[in-house]
């Protein structure tokens, strides 16, 4: 990365004592650049959007290059996430972007502290002609609530009432010391999101009203109703009387709770003004989080002989430490170094062969376990992969979640780039010689960076296993359509042109019946449906749905395998092409295991 001549500013952004959410604000005669939070404060996970505003009045264009650190204040176990953006000024005009901050995660869930997230959030800006500038700032919340983005209209009377509720269930809970905020949720204004669906990416939940829906541009919209289709949920408070059909929300909301693909969008009443307060944090309190399922979700111990309660971690089969090589090694080196090199190499009258022959026994040995290392594990390493796609063609979009484990053996890079803008997140495991990050003291804290498109920093390691949690969403037109012309009441036929061969292919129709189709469905090919039952669909689905733990097999069971969705359909697939989110060249994905599902396209 080329520096720039003068560090302008190191800014650090915490609590709400900034004024409206500024994270920079810097005016000069010639340039000016401010930058603030959407939300206050930032969310636990996942990204911050800052919005940046940058004004250059000078002849000549203008970048600013700004590089943000999330970190948690752990002692000797305190994560990392750094990002980086680069804004180009053209002369004489204002530029504005969106910076999406990646916020890393605590890990930490054994410590005093443990259920405390504590962040500390820093900004630095490269320009020229800039003195430097500090405000140090930090944030603690509790780890007790879901992460909660709330609106401006219900926060501006509301907020202090919600606090104290939760305040009072800290209170009565056995985790709570008292230490960390009360913190309900972080406000932002509707205007001020962004038309990315990673912008919400680090909370659970969103309260807003339909006024303010109502107000969202096109593309705010889009990017919430994504969120809420990948994991999650949206209220919308409404007054009696009003209807907030034709506003792009899922249809049948007037009844209450619609799900949305893995989210929800459910209607509640308000009068405008006052929320109920302790019924509001009641109903969020003790609710799934996001955090709680990358630190321990699947960190599931497995018995007898499984690695692991983590089905797809079990995929990846059991590998034994084989810690007799390190005593072999370590006695060989001792003797080498010892006796045979202070008798035999560097006897006495020779000792100063010392300074020769050690070096070299040492960095001999090294060589031999190196070699010993590459031929045992190799280069790069093996995985599997659980890949969930929801395909809807109305939206001209694909959703998915993957998640994914790999053991690694000697990795030359751990630098990668994914096509898709996604939000990509280490798992903890459960403890074993090979896991780094594990759910158990003495764990390894994430050291990780994106820069543009490009991931690195302790994603992928040498000779450990490692999982990851990935979402993205996938433009494009593939889909399955619903063939034309049919006679009434014939069967029906799908047309698929998803670009790869899918297997075992459900639909169920309108009204609630199960169809099947008795062989694979080639690309640009149909099929004829037969009748099916629900209950081998079902058990078609409890197949991948039995290597899924935490909240992507909850949502797994609450979408597909309590009450499958009508005009849906369910396949199967050895590979996905153009779904997968690929990430290091080098690991050899053996396996995948993808589900398809989603509604049938009708021309």
């Amino acid at each position: 990365m080329k520096s720039l001549p003068v560090v302008l500013a190191f800014l650090t952004l915490g609590s709400a004592a900034q004024a409206q959410n500024s994270v920079c604000a810097l005016e000069e005669e010639a340039r000016s650049l401010k930058v603030r939070s959407v939300f206050d404060p930032m969310p636990p996970t996942g990204f911050a959007p800052l919005r940046v505003d940058a004004e250059n009045k000078t002849d000549g264009f203008m970048q600013w290059d700004l590089a943000s650190i999330s970190r948690t204040q752990r002692f000797q176990k305190d994560s990392e996430h750094r990002g980086r953006m680069v804004l180009l000024t053209p002369p004489q005009s204002m530029q504005s972007g969106v910076f999406m901050a990646p916020m890393t995660v605590d890990y930490d869930s054994t410590g005093a502290l443990s259920f405390v997230n504590q962040h500390e959030f820093s900004l630095g800006v490269d320009s020229t002609g800039h003195s430097s500038r500090s405000f140090p700032e930090y944030h603690a919340r509790t780890k007790s609530f879901p992460a909660i983005a709330i609106s401006k209209s219900l926060a501006s009377a509301n907020l202090t009432r919600l606090e104290e509720e939760v305040e009072s269930l800290l209170a009565k809970s056995k985790s709570s010391s008292r230490v960390g905020d009360a913190v309900f949720g972080s406000t932002f204004d509707p205007a001020d999101l962004a038309e990315d669906w990673r912008g919400l990416s680090g909370f659970d939940g969103m309260m807003i009203t339909w006024q303010e829906w109502q107000r969202l541009k096109p593309g705010q919209r889009q990017a919430v109703q994504q969120w809420v289709r990948l994991y999650g949920f949206l209220d919308v408070y409404a007054e009696a009387g009003s209807s907030v059909s034709g506003l792009g929300l899922p249809d049948g909301l007037e009844d209450g709770t619609r799900r949305h693909s893995f989210g929800s969008v459910e209607r509640l009443a308000w009068d405008g003004r006052t929320l109920d307060a302790k019924a509001a944090v009641e109903r969020l309190w003790g609710r799934a989080a996001r955090r709680a399922d990358l630190v321990s979700g699947h960190a599931v111990a497995g018995g007898g002989e499984a690695a692991s309660g983590w089905g797809l971690h079990n995929l990846l089969g059991r590998r034994s430490f084989s810690s007799w090589q390190v005593v072999v090694f370590l006695v060989v080196f001792g003797i080498l170094v010892g006796p045979v090199n202070l008798f035999l190499l560097a006897p006495p009258g020779r000792r100063h062969r010392l300074f020769v022959t050690t070096p070299l026994l040492s960095g001999g040995m090294s060589l031999v376990m190196l070699v010993v290392v590459v031929v045992q594990d190799g280069v790069g390493g093996t995985g599997v992969r659980m890949v969930l796609v929801d395909i809807e063609p109305a939206e001209t979009a694909a959703y998915v979640t993957q998640e994914q484990v790999c053991r690694t053996g000697v990795l030359l890079g751990g630098e990668f780039e994914i096509a898709h803008p996604v939000l990509i997140e280490p798992l903890a495991l459960a403890d074993s010689p090979w896991v780094k990050l594990k759910n158990k003291p003495g764990f390894q804290a994430p050291r990780l960076y994106l820069e543009g498109g490009r991931h690195g920093g302790t994603y992928f390691q040498s000779r450990v296993e490692q999982a990851h949690a990935l979402r993205a969403v996938v433009p494009g037109r593939a889909r399955l359509e619903m063939k034309t012309g049919l006679a009434p009441g014939a069967a029906p036929e799908v047309v698929s042109s998803l670009g790869f061969s899918i297997e075992n292919l459900f639909y169920v129709d309108e009204a609630g019946a199960v169809w099947k189709a008795e062989h694979a469905l080639d690309s640009g090919r149909s099929v004829k449906l037969s009748a099916s039952q629900v209950q081998e669909l079902k058990r078609r689905v409890s197949e991948q749905a039995d290597l899924a733990v935490g909240q992507v097999r909850k949502r797994l069971d609450d979408l597909l395998l309590s009450a499958p969705p009508r005009n849906t359909f369910v396949a199967t697939a050895p590979r996905a092409p153009g779904f997968t989110l690929d990430t290091l060249p080098s690991i050899d994905w053996k396996e995948d295991r993808v589900l398809l599902f989603g509604s049938l396209a009708r021309p």
